[in-house]
């Protein structure tokens, strides 16, 4: 995702999304639809809202494993 760019991009900016992540409050959120949906009681609504939010953690996942390899490589 970064890598067609790397050369373009300042290392404050890898490092930048580097140390991405999810606020406490995300994070919190995360953990009670998760702990819904293995309890059973997630509703439709929340599963959409966890599959989002999971989603949205692999591709920050992604992001900053990308950074750090580029970083790495400079």
């Amino acid at each position: 995702m970064l890598r067609p760019l790397a050369d373009r991009l300042r290392s404050e900016v890898l490092d930048a999304f580097s140390t991405l992540k999810p606020s406490e409050a995300e994070e919190e959120r995360y953990h009670d639809l998760a702990e819904k949906n293995a309890d059973g009681t997630i509703t439709a609504e929340e599963r959409k809202e966890l599959e989002s939010i999971v989603s949205a953690n692999t591709l920050l996942s992604l992001l900053r494993k990308e950074a750090r390899e580029v970083l790495n490589h400079r």
